[in-house]
């Protein structure tokens, strides 16, 4: 089998998080499996009912945000309040 992927057991060792903070500003990242290529972002789905949506929208254009810029500050706020706990 050819294959462009080459995978060896700790071949690229991630690097621990040494704080919350900085585990919490990766959490949204994956490593490729090339080394040289940049942090991606996860995608995440989420079901909504339409009002739900039209309300999480509406509020958002209020900040002037898009909803994925608002859902992700609200997280990350969440988070940080958590943290400081």
């Amino acid at each position: 089998m050819n294959t462009k992927f080459k995978l060896s057991p700790n071949q690229h060792a991630e690097p621990q998080p040494a704080t919350a903070e900085e585990f919490a500003n990766a959490a949204g990242m994956v490593r490729s499996q090339q080394a040289e290529r940049p942090l991606k972002p996860v995608r995440l789905n989420l079901d909504l009912t339409p009002s739900f949506h039209e309300r999480l929208k509406l509020r958002a254009a209020e900040l002037r945000l898009t909803g994925a810029q608002y859902i992700r500050e609200l997280v990350l706020k969440d988070l940080r309040e958590s943290i400081l706990k």
